[in-house]
């Protein structure tokens, strides 16, 4: 399966995003979503978008979990929010271990690069965000399969945004 590109010109695109992808996660759950992007990229704003459209998360305070590197959310399904910008690269944490091996967790994954190799999930979603402008207002988040859940999930959520696809 090819990549699924969604071109963000607006905070209000990317609040669409979120409730897209909740709406997906509602049908299959990817088990893992890794947000790659830089600084400033937007990866904390898809995950408060898409954590607050879920079950349960509309009173959900979401924010960058950077310095206590996981938030938990009581939403359906429970999502688990990690940061890793402030760990060393090639860490390995057992937190994440046992949020990725929870079937009925979804799990998101802010600075993904920063884990071991062996430890990156084999299974789920890999998002990079990406500035497009120079005024920094037109993002595009390119969506790749991780393994069979992460192809059945996005095979759900082609139905989102079908004119993007390629």
């Amino acid at each position: 399966m090819q990549a699924f590109n969604v071109n963000l010109a607006s905070l209000e695109d990317t609040n669409r995003l979120g409730r897209a992808l909740a709406e997906a996660l509602a049908k299959h759950n990817p088990g893992a979503l890794l947000l790659f992007g830089e600084l400033g990229a937007g990866k904390t704003t898809l995950a408060r978008m898409l954590v607050q459209a879920l079950p349960g998360g509309a009173d959900a305070e979401v924010a960058s979990p950077s310095f206590t590197i996981c938030n938990i959310y009581c939403t359906a399904p429970q999502v688990h929010h990690f940061d890793l910008y402030r760990l060393d690269s090639g860490c390995f944490d057992e937190a994440l271990e046992e949020s990725l091996d929870d079937a009925a967790v979804l799990t998101i994954v802010e600075w993904p690069e920063r884990l071991a190799a062996h430890a990156l999930p084999q299974d789920g979603i890999a998002c990079t965000l990406a500035l497009c402008s120079t005024t920094g207002l037109l993002r595009q988040a390119t969506f790749t399969p991780l393994g069979p859940r992460g192809e059945h999930w996005l095979s759900l959520a082609d139905l989102m945004y079908p004119q993007q696809r390629g």
